[in-house]
């Protein structure tokens, strides 16, 4: 039949939820059970990712005690690009805001309504917004 989605994201190194995303959208193709359990041929899968050696791959290299100093200089200046892209977001936000306050002061009251008879006979020149 097929390995379980549980056994192809221990093959491939991937999640089950990016499994199941890739067979919701038609990446892969997979085949449910009589149980209800998603079930996918390796071909299929390996066809999309690579198989991952026994061994997981760390997410980090390891790290020298030559590279710390290095990293601590890259950091600091990361954070200072952070706070700077963070105090423009902040100024642009603020900018927004008053526009958004300027242009809700700036809307044009509409006119009153005027009944039936007040515009029957009323002169022309006699409307109290002058449009008639």
């Amino acid at each position: 039949m097929g390995i379980t989605l549980r056994e192809a994201s221990e093959k491939v190194g991937v999640t089950r939820q990016t499994l199941m995303k890739a067979i919701k959208t038609g990446r892969v193709s997979a085949e449910k059970s009589d149980n209800g359990e998603w079930r996918i041929e390796p071909v299929e899968l390996f066809r999309v990712w690579p198989p991952v050696n026994g061994v997981q791959q760390p997410l980090q290299p390891e790290l020298t005690g030559g590279d710390t100093p290095s990293l601590q200089v890259e950091n600091r200046l990361l954070r200072e690009q952070v706070a700077e892209l963070r105090e423009e977001r902040n100024a642009w936000r603020e900018q927004a805001q008053r526009l958004a306050l300027t242009d809700q002061r700036a809307a044009p009251q509409p006119a009153p309504q005027r009944g039936f008879w007040s515009r029957l006979f009323s002169r022309q020149g006699d409307s109290p917004s002058g449009e008639e």
